[in-house]
């Protein structure tokens, strides 16, 4: 966009509707709960400034369909018209950029944009089947059809993009009554709204104009960041292998306070997402599973475990009757497997690191008894319980072995070891 001088100089002259400065937003990625908030107060904004009109510059491949609604109901309930352009070239008012581009006062395309394909996916971006896939679709149908009707547009269209996801290059929307006209630029898509005003009875005079443009607080850019399931997601796992390493490795400090951010902000994202709980709980259950591979000893197990659980967790994660959108499986699968491999290492060392705390390192066997549980034929070897475990023992080799050699409950004395070999002499 220019800057607010070369925008003063170029509209000093042009025709628009009484009042003060026209407010410019910029939607651009996925609507979410963050988006709803900023769009929110532009309206609010444009009341009190008493603006003859609020643009918002969309380029959308989807997002929530609550926090759709929510912006569709306060674009109607607004005292300022709201104008959407759907632009630059190239951007697209996708899924449910279609209902905020159809519910608008005022709704122009750039060339070489498009619009439409909103009929609703699962979590995963597949075709929602039965019932649920009705669901969802009827209703979504009767929403922007009504949105449509009440913003004279074409109704039929609505619902051939929900139902079978049409979609229209920008041309074909303006000739197909889903848009109202092509603007080049956003000079040109005031000079159109300013028409299309006129051509309704609406007042209009020559003024001065004056832009402002409206930009996200720091709170709204982290409230549309938060809204990405994937980065949702990201955060969760990030904060579980944080909590991980701080357990495994006490003192460490700086991964455990990372890690407990990381994990408060992903469920923070998860309240503005319209997720399944069900399958946050399997998200927690495979993290916990991570966790306890590092204290038990399970062959690996445990670790197998919590990646299933996460996996199945990210599958039904997202409700697919309320947005499109998905989780993306090239995040997920990656993410799942190296973590998977890091707190399987990371246990393993741990437990090898307390295992030689326990017996005092490696080098330090000698001297220390132990009890003869099982011995075989020739009395000189087999297993015996040494502090808690079960050990293989040969007796050391000795001038009269066969006077040395031992029975079960026998003590024995450890000499030396080779390998998970004890070297044991009888006394």
């Amino acid at each position: 966009m220019k800057t607010l001088a070369a925008f003063l100089t170029s509209f000093a002259a042009l025709p628009v509707l009484a009042g003060g400065p026209v407010l410019v937003t910029h939607v651009k990625g996925v609507i979410n709960s963050g988006t709803a908030q900023y769009l929110g107060r532009a309206i609010s904004l444009a009341s009190e400034k008493s603006s003859p009109l609020l643009v918002i510059v969309l380029d959308t491949p989807g997002g929530v369909l609550q926090s759709t609604r929510e912006i569709v109901q306060k674009m109607n309930a607004s005292r300022v018209p709201v104008g959407v352009y759907v632009s630059p070239s190239g951007a697209s008012a996708t899924s449910a950029g279609t209902i905020v581009a159809m519910s608008a006062h005022y709704a122009g395309m750039a060339p070489g944009t498009n619009i439409g394909a909103a009929h609703p996916v699962g979590g995963q971006g597949e075709d929602i089947k039965g019932t649920m896939n009705e669901k969802a679709v009827n209703d979504t149908v009767a929403f922007l059809k009504a949105q449509a009707v009440q913003h004279g547009r074409n109704a039929d269209w609505a619902e051939k993009a929900i139902r079978k996801s049409e979609s229209l290059p920008a041309d074909e929307a303006v000739k197909n009554g889903a848009v109202d006209f092509l603007a080049s630029d956003l000079e040109a898509f005031i000079l159109k709204v300013v028409e299309h005003g006129e051509k309704k009875g609406a007042k209009v005079e020559a003024a001065g104009i004056r832009f402002e443009e409206v930009r996200p607080t720091v709170g709204e850019r982290l409230l549309s960041f938060l809204g990405d399931p994937n980065i949702s997601y990201l955060l969760m796992v990030l904060g579980g292998l944080g909590i991980y390493v701080e357990i495994t490795s006490p003192g460490v400090v700086l991964p455990g306070v990372l890690g407990a951010i990381a994990l408060i902000l992903s469920f923070i994202s998860f309240s503005t997402l319209p997720v399944n709980y069900g399958a946050v709980a399997l998200l927690t259950l495979g993290l916990v599973l991570f966790v306890l591979e590092a204290f038990v000893a399970s062959y690996g197990a445990l670790t197998l475990g919590g990646i299933v659980s996460i996996v199945l967790g990210a599958t039904f994660l997202l409700d697919p009757s309320t947005g499109d959108l998905s989780l993306s499986l090239t995040l997920v699968v990656p993410t799942v497997l190296a973590m998977g491999l890091v707190t399987a290492f990371i246990g393993y060392s741990v437990l090898r690191s307390r295992r030689q705390a326990r017996y005092g390192g490696l080098d330090t066997f000698a001297g220390l008894s132990a009890k003869v549980e099982s011995i075989d034929d020739s009395g000189h070897s087999g297993k015996c319980i040494f502090k808690g475990e079960l050990w293989d023992f040969e007796l050391a080799t000795s001038s009269n072995a066969e006077k040395t050699s031992v029975r079960v409950g026998d003590s024995v004395r450890v000499t030396g070891r080779t390998g998970f070999r004890l070297e044991v002499s009888k006394g």
